[in-house]
């Protein structure tokens, strides 16, 4: 520490030695100015401005940095200036005191080389004396302490015959001092170290020399043409850096690592050319997706030369693609002409056909194409995916009549599948189309087809009921509203609903007049008279004249004096569905009071005493008819009842029809399981279809609920067999067959809104009739013969068991008995006094067997 007196200005320098402990930097002001001037001893310190490194409180001040490093507080100073740390410190009587810290420094850094290895090639031409530069060393010490020299960790006589060391002005070069010879020795490796000025040494630089040679020979290939063959999804199942081919190619000179090859190719632009070559390595990778169906060999030339480009060498490549199964088969949709509408769209193929096409008529074809080869997709199939609505059966079929010559395409023949009915909810089926082929592994692509069924003007139109009878008074004045007679047209399509109404000429069309659109009756002409006119009503189709119906209608003009209540109408038609929640109302009855409402109605039922479950009830106020017990259409599908009035005669008929339900699942009929035994050799067949087994189930529900159509549980089944509507089924498809085959067929209704699929299935096993004994039914035979052998003797062993119970409880048991109660045993009887005979003297005397003496004891 240094300070001398100060007046305005205090100066104290103190120099300490880096690394030192950060608690003994420390300073009493006080203390360091104490023997100056005792007006110190009064003075207030401050910092003039904040300082990083120190902190003062009140008169001590107090290095703050958790260590002493001379090489981080200066680092950015020359290693040969003064590291210091200054501040200065005010008082309050303005004297400014001058700190000032210079840090010593130590030899605590070790020299090292940024770049740990380095590789230098050198000519072995390169005259003597010829410098390369090297990578210096660093120390962050002071001069004091820097790098001192170099040397070679691994100095042998060898290196110091070649290779010197030398400083020049800061820098580290390499000197030859003796000319390189590449056929002696082509590689040397040098390891170089700094020391400093206090010892230390660096790390290590290792030097990596080689020597290049004179290009004396042209390269020469390993081979006189390289040949390979890949997949053509290599980039899928590789990585890009994979290497399919390695060229190799070698050099006679002493040094042989630095041939470079190219690719030379002339037929193909190098921006689509799939290959590229490592033109240090030789390797050759797949740089571009592959494609066999465009190109399946590849015919071009490697140049491997020198790296000075002089001399050059050029080898044939053939590589050979193989193809794999990577196309999707393409489905094409042929329409007949008069099925297309006017407008299609690429995705969808629509279909227009009329429900009145025959089953089995053709609509088209589909085309399967698949442009992978015959030894990878050696077959192509295709089925119907989906047919939605799935509560209806599909209104198509695939046929695969057609022979194809080639493998590469199957064709199909569209079919209808059934007889249309738009009436009957056939109206557009969304199908899906699924081609499959069967390569390793299979590819599938599918195709929508969409088809409207066309509705025709097919349906008459229907009267709501056949008679019609209206009561009014024979004073109604003109354009008076009798009534209205109604029908309706079941056709789907609207425009072909549309009727007309007529009366049939007669002589009353001059009194009563219809309205052509409505139905509705007027009076045309007043008639004062008591008069009863019929009527016969036409309901005509206006497209199609032909479909009409007609209903009768009476109009009784009456006299209101004289009136009667009667029934508006002679019969009541009401429909209604099974199992139904009751109690519900079904419809309801109404009579004409001559419009007197003075006049109670009252409703009377009449039915057969004998059935004691009428499940319907009247109100005899109102004349509505209710449900009161469940309806089951398969037990009685309708009712017939009369209703009459009370206090008078007429009455009126009531019909009651029970719509079905689709509440019954098919049911096959009483053989589940066959055995059916084929060949499918050729040569027993002119024929590749032939008849493998017929199968029927029954529904009991009525129209399309009852109507039943059968499937293959496994989809797999459809490449090789057909089942029919009507439950047949055909082998239409031998090649590469496997049997035995076990088809599992279910049956399934077109019931509506939900289908109903069978319980039970049918199980038919196809087995081929030259291999019985591959059969599942031998197998289960003899599974049977032997279980039916251990059923029996349990059975006779049961019976013998019997047997020897019945001989023992009847005979020799009986004999035991008897034998036993035969036999005699002597007693002698005493008397004593005052004896007391405890239950203890009874337990412990012994059991009497065969003949002992007994000891009888009387008390």
């Amino acid at each position: 520490m240094f300070a001398y007196d100060c007046q305005d200005i205090c100066n104290i320098t103190l120099s300490i030695t880096e690394n030192t402990l950060v608690e003994k930097l420390t300073w009493n002001l006080l203390d360091l100015l104490s023997n100056r001037t005792s007006l110190y001893e009064y003075l207030q310190f401050s910092l003039s401005k904040p300082s990083n490194e120190f902190e003062l409180n009140s008169t001590i001040l107090k290095y703050r940095l958790l260590e002493l490093d001379r090489e981080k507080i200066c680092q950015n100073i020359s290693i040969n200036d003064e590291c210091s740390l200054q501040l200065e410190i005010f008082t309050q009587t303005s004297i400014i005191i001058i700190f000032k810290m210079i840090i010593i420094d130590e030899n605590d850094w070790k020299p090292f080389f940024s770049q740990e290895y380095i590789h230098l090639n050198i000519q072995e031409n390169r005259a003597i004396n010829y410098r390369i530069q090297l990578p210096i060393a660093y120390d962050y010490d002071s001069i004091k302490y820097n790098i001192d020299h170099y040397e070679f960790l691994n100095n042998t006589d060898e290196i110091e015959r070649i290779f010197q060391i030398e400083e020049f002005h800061g820098e580290l070069r390499l000197k030859l001092i003796k000319k390189l010879d590449c056929e002696s020795k082509d590689n040397y490796q040098l390891y170089i170290i700094a020391i400093d000025k206090g010892g230390f040494k660096s790390n290590i630089l290792h030097v990596n020399i080689t020597v290049g040679d004179l290009n004396e020979y042209q390269p020469r290939f390993t081979q006189r043409i390289y040949h390979t063959s890949i997949p053509e999804n290599f980039l899928t199942i590789n990585s890009s850096l994979s290497p399919i081919l390695q060229i190799i190619a070698i050099d006679d000179d002493c040094y042989d690592k630095t041939i470079l090859y190219t690719i030379l190719n002339n037929d193909m632009p190098n921006d689509i050319f799939p290959f590229e070559i490592d033109k240090y390595t030789g390797y050759i990778r797949v740089k571009h997706q592959l494609d066999y169906e465009t190109i399946s060999t590849y015919r071009f030339r490697v140049k491997a030369s020198n790296l000075d480009h002089i001399t050059s060498s050029i080898v044939p490549v053939v590589i050979n693609i193989l193809d794999i199964n990577d196309n999707q088969p393409s489905i094409q949709i042929n329409i007949l002409n008069e099925y297309k509408p006017m407008e299609n769209n690429d995705e969808d193929v629509i279909i227009n056909i009329n429900e009145h096409i025959h089953p089995g008529q053709v609509i088209g074809t589909v085309l399967i194409r698949d442009i992978d080869s015959a030894m990878i997709n050696y077959r192509l199939s295709l089925k119907i995916l989906s047919c939605f609505p799935l509560t209806i059966s599909c209104p198509i079929d695939l046929d695969s009549e057609i022979e194809n010559n080639t493998f590469s395409s199957t064709t199909y023949i569209i079919r209808t599948s059934r007889q249309l009915n738009s009436e009957q909810g056939d109206e557009t089926f969304i199908i899906i189309l699924e081609a499959s082929d069967y390569g390793s592994p299979s590819l599938s692509s599918q195709r929508r087809l969409i088809v409207h069924v066309d509705d025709e003007n097919d349906c008459a139109p229907k009267f709501t009921q056949s008679n019609y009878q209206f009561r009014l008074s024979h004073l109604s004045s003109v354009d008076f509203l009798i009534g209205q007679v109604q029908a309706d047209d079941d056709d789907n399509s609207p425009n072909y609903r549309l009727i007309q109404y007529k009366l049939l000429e007669d002589n009353n069309q001059d009194i009563i007049r219809i309205d052509e659109n409505n139905g509705y009756l007027f009076i045309a002409k007043q008639s004062l008279l008591e008069i009863t006119f019929n009527l016969t009503v036409l309901a005509i189709d206006r497209h199609n004249h032909s479909l009409y119906d007609q209903a009768n209608v009476q109009i009784i003009l009456f006299d209101t004096a004289k009136c009667t209540a009667m029934f508006r109408q002679t019969i009541y038609i009401f429909n209604t569905t099974e199992h139904q929640i009751t109690p519900y109302d079904i419809g309801q009855v109404n009579a004409d009071d001559c419009g007197l409402s003075s006049i109670p109605i009252s409703y009377h039922l009449m039915h057969d005493n004998s059935l004691s479950l009428f499940p319907f009830i009247l109100d005899s106020h109102s004349g509505t008819i209710k449900v009161i017990s469940e309806l089951d259409r398969e037990i009685q599908s309708s009712y017939k009842f009369y209703i009459h009035l009370f206090n008078s005669t007429s009455q009126t008929e009531v019909h009651i029809n029970i719509l079905d339900q689709n509440d019954h699942y098919p049911i096959f009929d009483d053989i589940h399981e066959q055995y059916i035994y084929i060949s499918t050799h050729q040569y027993y067949h002119q024929t590749n279809k032939r008849f493998i087994a017929h199968v029927h189930a029954t529904d009991p529900d009525d129209d399309i609920n009852g109507l039943v159509n059968y499937y293959f549980t496994h989809k797999e089944h459809y490449d090789y067999f057909h089942i029919y509507s009507n439950g047949s089924i055909i082998l239409y498809n031998l090649f590469d067959i496997h049997l035995p085959i076990t088809l599992e067929i279910y049956a399934r209704d077109q019931g509506y809104p939900e289908a109903l699929r069978s319980k039970d299935t049918v199980i038919i096993y196809v087995c081929d009739i030259f291999k019985q004994n591959e059969c599942p039914s031998n197998k289960l035979r003899r599974n049977f013969y032997l279980g039916s052998i251990i059923i029996m003797i349990c059975v006779v062993l049961f019976l013998l068991i019997i047997i020897l119970c019945i001989i023992w409880n009847l005979f020799i048991k009986e004999h035991l008995e008897n034998k036993k109660n035969n036999q005699s045993y002597n007693c002698r009887l005493e008397a004593r006094k005052n004896l007391i005979v405890s239950d203890s003297f009874y337990d412990i005397s012994p059991s009497i067997y065969e003949n002992h003496d007994i000891r009888c004891v009387a008390v």
